[in-house]
């Protein structure tokens, strides 16, 4: 039974950041109930079992530069025997070689022809030396890409590998979605390393070089799995419920309501406030009465990539080298082997690989049948010499329709706008990669979700949500700082 003196809110979404930010409301003596449309908590965070071989939801290496994130991570999956510290190792295959990514010039030189390489290098040059002279602000992906690597380097691998992936040309991309996610070359770090012995730098899919500078990360020895699963059972031994196949119908900002279909029965959730980790595009569609038209446009106008996660049981020791390797030319964007990760998530003297399929809802790709997936794959596999047919024992394909926000030109006006008028009606906050419309990682998003909490029960101390209409503002992550599973 709800306590009435306390104030209540409702979780849309069981994610990383809807998991925190529930944390966060329980801690200040909120009711909460998290409604979640899979029959498990975790969202991405999830991890799949196959006879003994177990497939993260996408490979999630951790990492935060917030001391309390690391250390929740730490105690959450277990302590010290429930994490592994790693050094992070990634290739990139182009033309039959594999170069070390971030890329490394003196790697390029051993595996272009000389011609090549010294237009990379002067391409290189000429783009940095400009961008000191015009200190200009990219206006889309492309040119920051080409202003980072040279136009050749940007032909030969940027731009290929990009509108494979995002299957847009990336002039339409923002140029924020390249300056978070690529490592730039750093001009005097190629000068000084250009001409490094090039038989040190030449790798093949197993080889290892122990020059490459690598960064570190943890990664749970369960999977995924061990941190939603550690922060569902600290919401439910706080007092939250967490309501498992639960599909929201309507979210009432007059009656104050969430009307819900939970296990294709119908509920209704009373709420002083909403936090929400659901896709902003879903949100507004639920949100009654509905956004201005303007409001509505822009989510209609939100964007994702679709990924297909294609995991195979391998019949053998190992695959590859790295932790994965991307390709610009190949059926997969990305090989992963999660041996490398955690040897416990594979029997043993087996393993198990992940190929990332880029894809949009309702494609062929999208719509095809598993097996056909799987042997979409083999050519590539068998021809790249990494898996013959005979040594794949099972399979499982995972689909995620909102894998990835494409960040358009002019994206950030539209969400900014979007979440503005969302925290104008003081009810409701966003959170995480989906409701914040962020290509972000774990931390980003349980950072997301702790923020959102905290900005809900600043609303509720100071009467803001009471005081509608305001626009309180929730920082994005990275800018700032009773037991009850309902099946």
């Amino acid at each position: 039974m709800n306590n009435a003196s306390k104030p209540r809110a409702v979780v849309l979404g069981a994610g990383l950041a809807g998991l925190r930010g529930a944390q966060r409301l329980l801690d200040a003596g909120f009711e909460v109930d998290i409604l979640e449309r899979l029959d498990e908590p975790g969202g991405m965070s999830r991890s799949h079992e196959r006879g003994g071989y177990v497939f993260d939801h996408g490979p999630h290496g951790f990492f935060s530069r917030d001391e309390w994130i690391v250390d929740e991570f730490k105690e959450l999956v277990g302590g010290e025997q429930g994490y592994r510290w790693l050094e992070k190792w990634s290739q990139i295959h182009y033309r039959g070689h594999y170069f070390n990514y971030p890329l490394r010039m003196a790697d390029i030189g051993s595996k272009m022809s000389p011609f090549t390489l010294v237009s990379a290098l002067f391409s290189f040059l000429w783009s940095r030396a400009r961008l000191s002279i015009t200190h200009r602000q990219a206006a889309n992906a492309e040119e920051y890409l080409v202003d980072q690597f040279g136009r050749v380097l940007y032909n030969e691998f940027f731009g290929p590998y990009t509108r494979k992936v995002w299957d847009v040309p990336p002039s339409e991309l923002d140029a924020d979605f390249t300056r978070d996610r690529v490592p730039t070359l750093n001009l005097w770090d190629v000068m000084l390393k250009l001409f490094v012995d090039p038989a040190k730098s030449k790798l093949t899919p197993s080889g290892r070089i122990a020059t490459h500078e690598l960064h570190r990360f943890y990664y749970p020895v369960q999977g995924a799995r061990a941190l939603s699963e550690g922060y569902a059972r600290k919401v439910v031994d706080g007092g939250g419920r967490i309501h498992l196949r639960a599909e929201p119908e309507s979210v009432d900002l007059d009656e104050r309501v969430v009307t819900a279909r939970v296990g294709g029965v119908a509920r209704e959730f009373p709420f002083d406030y909403v936090l929400s980790s659901i896709p902003l595009d879903d949100l507004l569609g639920l949100v009654q009465p509905p956004p201005p038209p303007e409001i509505a446009r822009h989510a209609g106008s939100l964007r994702y990539r679709a990924i297909l996660l294609v995991n195979l049981c391998v019949r053998k020791e190992n695959v590859i080298g790295p932790f994965w390797i991307y390709y610009t030319d190949r059926f997969f964007n990305r090989i992963s082997e999660y041996k490398h990760f955690s040897p416990a998530l594979v029997p043993e003297g087996k393993t198990g690989i992940c190929l990332e399929v880029g894809c949009n809802v309702g494609d062929d790709l999208w719509n095809a049948d598993d097996a056909r997936l799987v042997e979409m794959g083999l050519p590539d596999l068998e021809d790249l010499g990494l898996v013959r047919r005979d040594e794949i024992e099972d399979f499982v394909v995972i689909r995620e329709k909102n894998a990835y926000p494409i960040y358009d030109v002019g994206y950030k006006r539209r969400i900014a706008e979007i979440i503005d008028w969302l925290e104008s009606t003081g009810r409701i906050a966003t959170a995480g990669r989906q409701g914040r419309f962020l290509y972000c990682n774990q931390d980003a998003a349980i950072k997301s979700g702790f923020e959102a909490g905290e900005a809900i029960v600043q609303w509720h101390q100071t009467g803001a949500g009471a005081a509608a209409p305001v626009q309180p503002r929730v920082a994005l992550a990275g800018q700032g700082p009773r037991r009850q599973i309902v099946r």
